[in-house]
Formats: structure tokens, C-alpha cells, sequence
């Protein structure tokens, strides 16, 4: 991944610098070949004035020495080769020897531009043997005729050489930047692989079961979130696993001490032939049946809702359910001695709940209020609607302490174990009563003290369109 980053950063780069330069270089040369054609017009036409007065003076002489070494001074200044032509674009002398005098070249730079500047040519010079560049200028007379042309030419060799000089620069340039590119990009590759690297072994190893892994975050912001949100997730995978260890190893202490019961009630049973031993025994393991059933019914509600696999929930009225319970519970209130108060409206707003999982929450809170509250005790089930659907399980029990409270939703956690274990408690009523309400959105709250009783509070959202009705 390192390399193939590095060679799609490296193609870009060169792909976008090759093209700057290109583009670059051609505008430099058009330039540059633009400017010295600019200057070797300034210096043609700075010669065409100092000869404009001696043409005009001398007429016929003007092929004279004098004249000569004038031109021979000017050309060695401009370091070009300058030329003298008539208006008939006859040669009358040069500063290069090899052009003939007296020969004639009708040439397109022998033209007569605007405001008396000069034209350019690039072409194949005879005398010189390779390409130059040739620029004329006209030499105005005060009639404003032009009665000759000075021409000026220099090799194209230095015209490349220029250029060359402005190719090689940018090369050099693009080098330069091409290099700083392929290290950015080295830096950048590896920043973004080596926390990919990293995480590649971390999995691998968790893959593998080993989980005590951490990933250290680093790398680009995206990366390095990436990274957290790893940890995070292998936290909870961690703490989902110790759960499930803890869950299945407190599920197997509790499935074994009823079944220990019954083996050891069935043994006896086999060695004695006792109707009243018989009799006692039997209905110890039938309650020891009841309280597995119990704890087996709960297991697998509390593993349903894990998986996320959440019965069908439809809007529910949930006052008729509550009167349904009430009476339900009625002979087990009375059986301890209890009194039940039910104070409920006719129709409450409807929320969106499954029923049976309903009736398992309010239940699991009236066998709970039944099992903590002493004979003579009372027990109250209320509800109301206010912006959400309260209902509340109280009782006047022995309370729980404040050390408990913020675990008794845990599962498998009882405040009294030997008595809850006594009691036909495991552990897992409140924790499935969470886990019921808060899977529809839901909250469970209570409030206790010692020896004052507890009371339940059942808070479920209503449904969006009784929600604008309450409001």
C-alpha cells in the first residue's frame, strides 16, 4: 500500500509538474525569443539614426571608409553583424565579410512598418551557414521616405542557447520540487500506513483471541480517529465478553444449586421408603422446579433481547393490563398477608410496547414487592400520563440499602443472597425489567430506604401522535 501511494502520489506530481514546466518553458521561450527580437529592433533603429544624416549628407559616398568603420564600431557594440542596404535592397556594406557587396536581397524584413519600425525573419543564412535571426529598420529621410535599411542579425545558436538556459532552469526547478514531492509523499505514506500497519496487527491478533491489545492512535486525523474508535470497540468487545463469561458462569452456579437439590432429595428418596419424607421432599423439588423454570424463562428473555431480536410491539393501552395483573396477583397478595391498592385511569395514552413483555415487567415488580414486604404490609400500583406514561410499584417493605441501589439492576445481584436464594430469587427480574423498558426507549428509576419500602417507577414514551395530544 506504502508503494502504490507513493507511485500515485509521484505519477500526480510529475504528471502536474511536468505540465506547469511545459507550459511554462513554451511562454518563456515565446518571451524570451520576443524580447530579443525587441532589442535587436531598439538597437537597429538607434543605428538607422546615426546614419540617417551622413546617407543624407554624403548621398554617393556613402559606401566610403568612414562609413564603414562607423558600421564595423555599431556592430561590434550590438556583438551582432549589421548590414547596410539601400532602398533598392542593395547590399552597400557589411560588418561580416562574407556578404557581398552590391548583391541584392529582396527579403520580407525590408519592409517599412508603421511609424518606421522593423520587421522579423528567421531563415537559412548562406554566408553564415546556419540560422539567424534578422531584423531591418528603415532609415527615414526628412520627406519621410526610405532611402535605405539597416539590417541586424545574430545567430539563432544564441537564441537556443537562451532558451536552452530557461529549459534547463525549469528542469532543474521541477527536479527540485519532484524530489520535495516524492519525500511529502514518503512522509505521507508512511503516516498513513504505518497506523493501518498497526491495526492490521492488532486485529490479527484479536482475530487470533488474544484481546489484551491496545492500539496506539497516530497518523493523519482521520487515522488516528480510526484508531480510537478501534479501542473503543475492543473495550467493548472485552467488557461484552467478561459479561458473557460472567453471565454464563453465574447462569451454571445458579442452574446447578436447584438441580444439586433435586439430585440429592432423589437419592434420598431411592435409600428411604418414607411417605412423609416422600411427601416433604416432593414438594421442596417442585418448588425447585418452579424457581429453574422461572430462572430458564428469564435467561432466555434476557438473551433475546442481547441479540437485539425484540418481539413485535403495537400501540397499547396499558391501564386494562394493569387491572388484569392486579387481579392476577391478587391470591399470591393475599397469601402473604398483603394489601394491594390499585390506582390506574381507565385509558392511559398508548405506547409502543410488546404486551407479554409488559406483563413480564410489572410481574417481575409485584413478585418483588410480594417477596420484601412483611405480612401486614401494602403494596400500591399507580399510573399516570404526563408527557410520558408513569407507572409506579410501591410497597412498604424492608427497603434496600443505599449501597445497593446502583446494582440491583445488575444481573445475578441480590441485596440479601442468602434470602433472595431462600425466596426462590435469582438475580435477573430487575435486570430483564431494564433491559424490557430501555429497549423501547424507556426508563426504570426507584427510590428506597431501609425499613420504609420501595417504589418502582416505570417511565415508557407514547406514541407521536397521543405525545401532540398530551402536550
Amino acid at each position: 500500500m506504502r508503494s502504490r501511494l507513493l507511485l500515485i502520489y509521484l505519477f500526480l506530481g510529475a504528471v502536474g509538474l511536468g505540465g506547469l514546466i511545459l507550459w511554462t518553458g513554451l511562454r518563456l521561450q515565446i518571451a524570451s525569443l520576443s524580447q530579443m527580437q525587441h532589442d535587436l529592433e531598439q538597437q537597429a533603429e538607434l543605428v538607422a539614426n546615426a546614419f540617417r544624416y551622413p546617407l543624407e549628407e554624403r548621398g554617393d559616398e556613402a559606401n566610403s571608409p568612414a562609413m564603414q568603420s562607423l558600421l564595423h564600431q555599431y556592430a561590434q557594440d550590438t556583438e551582432g553583424r549589421l548590414t547596410l542596404v539601400d532602398a533598392k535592397y542593395r547590399v552597400l556594406f557589411s560588418s561580416d565579410s562574407r556578404v557581398e557587396v552590391n548583391s541584392v536581397g529582396h527579403y520580407p524584413e525590408f519592409r517599412d512598418g508603421p511609424g518606421g519600425h522593423g520587421y522579423y525573419d528567421v531563415r537559412w543564412d548562406e554566408a553564415y551557414g546556419g540560422k539567424r535571426l534578422f531584423v531591418a529598420v528603415p532609415v527615414i529621410s526628412e520627406d519621410g521616405q526610405a532611402v535605405a535599411f539597416v539590417q541586424l542579425s545574430i545567430p539563432m545558436t544564441l537564441v537556443y542557447h537562451r532558451t536552452g538556459q530557461i529549459w534547463l532552469s525549469l528542469g532543474a526547478a521541477g527536479a527540485v520540487l519532484l524530489l520535495c514531492t516524492a519525500l511529502a509523499s514518503l512522509l505521507l505514506a508512511h503516516q498513513i500506513t504505518k497506523p493501518i500497519q498497526s491495526l492490521t496487527i492488532v486485529t490479527e491478533a484479536m482475530a487470533a483471541g488474544d484481546l489484551n491489545h491496545q492500539l496506539q492512535p497516530a497518523g493523519p486525523d482521520e487515522i488516528r480517529r480510526l484508531g480510537q474508535a478501534f479501542n473503543h470497540m475492543a473495550q467493548r468487545v472485552r467488557d461484552t465478553l467478561e459479561r458473557q463469561n460472567a453471565f454464563v458462569a453465574d447462569a451454571a452456579h445458579e442452574l446447578r444449586s436447584p438441580l444439586t437439590g433435586i439430585r440429592l432429595r432423589l437419592d434420598m428418596l431411592q435409600s428411604h421408603q418414607d411417605p412423609g419424607l416422600t411427601q416433604r421432599y416432593l414438594g421442596q423439588m417442585q418448588r425447585e422446579v418452579d424457581h429453574l423454570r422461572r430462572l430458564v424463562d428469564h435467561l432466555m428473555a434476557l438473551s433475546t433481547l442481547d441479540a437485539g431480536d425484540n418481539p413485535p410491539a403495537n400501540p397499547l393501552d396499558l391501564a386494562p393490563l394493569l387491572y388484569d395483573l392486579a387481579d392476577e396477583m391478587g391470591p399470591l397478595v393475599q397469601v402473604a398477608g398483603l394489601r394491594l391498592a390499585v390506582d390506574v385511569p381507565p385509558h392511559l395514552p398508548p405506547v409502543q410496547i410488546n404486551a407479554d413483555q409488559m406483563r413480564a415487567v410489572i410481574r417481575n415488580l409485584l413478585d418483588n414487592a410480594i417477596k420484601y414486604t412483611p405480612r401486614g404490609g401494602a403494596i400500591n400500583v399507580s399510573a399516570r400520563a404526563e408527557q410520558r406514561v408513569i407507572i409506579s410499584v410501591s410497597d412498604t417493605g424492608i427497603g434496600i440499602p443505599a449501597t445497593s441501589l446502583p446494582h440491583i439492576f445488575e444481573r445475578f445481584y441480590r441485596v440479601d443472597k442468602a434470602r433472595s436464594r431462600q425466596q426462590g430469587g435469582a438475580g435477573l427480574g430487575l435486570a430483564l425489567v431494564r433491559s424490557i423498558i430501555e429497549a423501547r426507549g424507556g426508563q426504570v428509576q426507584v427510590r428506597s430506604q431501609p425499613g420504609q419500602g420501595s417504589v418502582f417507577t416505570v417511565l415508557l414514551p407514547v406514541t407521536a401522535k397521543e405525545a401532540k395530544a398530551v402536550n
